[in-house]
């Protein structure tokens, strides 16, 4: 490894960090500015809440990245060295981003609830290995967690989420 990749690589996460927090900060601002309608008795709960908290989360996760970026740099062996990513790995991440991209179509036509339960039961069979499958669990994990979203944001904070068949069933 020559000394610019390895310069390179001790600073990864410090560059990382940084556009991050720079995002983070136009997506925070972004949601600051999301219009609410007026509500009869006085709340917290709006459509921005959510967007909001998201852009401090990972605010605070870009400048704890830039931190440990600081950290590596400071090492005078600048951290372990990069491991290449394995053949698992590649796929695990290009299957990830496939399978996100099939929740963002089927969104608008299957609604909230259809879409989140088969995108959640995909992504749990792409990161778990082979081994630990366990599929009545992950089906059981996916719609759990779906139902406690939906009647989260739809009754306890009152947000529209996409609609599909069967919030068209039980009138949500």
């Amino acid at each position: 490894m020559n000394l610019k990749n390895l310069r390179f690589q001790k600073s990864k996460d410090l560059i990382l960090g940084c556009v991050t927090l720079i995002l983070s900060a136009a997506y925070l601002i972004m949601a600051l500015q999301i219009k609410t309608r007026p509500k009869m008795v006085p709340s917290y709960a709006n459509s921005r809440i959510i967007p909001i908290l998201l852009g401090i989360v990972l605010l605070v996760l870009s400048v704890l990245l830039i931190l440990q970026g600081i950290r590596k740099l400071n090492q005078p062996d600048g951290g372990a060295p990069a491991e290449k990513m394995s053949k698992v790995d590649l796929l695990s991440v290009t299957l990830t981003f496939a399978v996100m991209l099939l929740y963002v179509v089927l969104l608008p036509n299957l609604g909230f609830i259809l879409a989140t339960i088969i995108y959640l039961f995909l992504q749990f069979i792409v990161l778990a290995p082979k081994e630990k499958r366990n599929l009545p669990l992950f089906a059981l994990i996916a719609v759990g967690f779906t139902v406690l979203v939906f009647v989260a944001f739809r009754i306890g904070l009152t947000q529209m989420l996409p609609r599909g068949p069967i919030e068209a069933l039980i009138g949500y």
